[in-house]
């Protein structure tokens, strides 16, 4: 999480959030007023850079969302599923991962629990934070030209040399199989139908 008192971003795994940690911990490190999170395992064991609303008011009473925007950095759902079944298969490939429950939206974490795609998007996006209408989605498809338009309100970007939006950061290696990956994507209607409500998020972050 990295917020200062107009803004909260909140690190969506695998929609790019390293690369964003990176970029304003690099440039942006001594900047009056923003609070950003340590993001290694070494720095905080918690992995509280992952943080929801919910969970930072869990963690610290005080803390109250108040006026701010929400960022939300976000992706189209099968990218996602992809990236988060590789990721968590290099994590722990010992476990007994199945691919074929991407299509249903499902995936095993590195601690063998079997989650679903929606769990995500409720936890970081939940129905009362849309009903604000001050959340801002960072696209990973659209990073660049997102990153610039949304923090570009709230930071002097023009510090950030442009060949850093173009390095990648974080990218896990390829795991999933081919035939499934295929499917993924051709037989995409139904991962949707799978996952009601990333469908509907999903369809509010990309409208524009």
């Amino acid at each position: 999480m990295i917020y200062n008192d107009k803004f909260i971003w909140l690190h969506f795994p695998k929609c790019a959030g390293t690369k964003i940690e990176h970029l304003l911990t690099k440039y942006f490190s001594n900047h009056a007023g923003l609070f950003q999170d340590h993001f290694t395992i070494d720095e905080d064991p918690s992995m509280s850079w992952h943080d929801s609303i919910a969970d930072r008011k869990e963690r610290d009473s005080s803390f109250e969302l108040g006026s701010r925007t929400i960022v939300c950095s976000f992706r189209r759902l099968p990218n996602w599923l992809e990236s988060r079944y590789n990721f968590e298969y290099l994590r722990n490939p010992k476990l007994p991962h199945r691919p074929e429950q991407l299509l249903e939206g499902r995936f095993l974490e590195s601690t063998g629990y079997n989650n679903h795609a929606d769990y995500y998007v409720k936890k970081y996006l939940p129905e009362e934070m849309l009903e604000t209408g001050r959340v801002r989605f960072l696209r990973t498809e659209f990073f660049e030209s997102d990153f610039k338009t949304i923090f570009g309100d709230y930071l002097d970007l023009s510090i950030i040399p442009a060949r850093k939006f173009k390095k990648k950061v974080n990218v896990s290696k390829r795991c999933l199989p081919d035939d499934i990956r295929e499917q993924l994507y051709v037989r995409f209607r139904e991962v949707y139908e799978a996952c009601p409500y990333w469908q509907r998020v999903e369809a509010l972050a990309y409208s524009a």
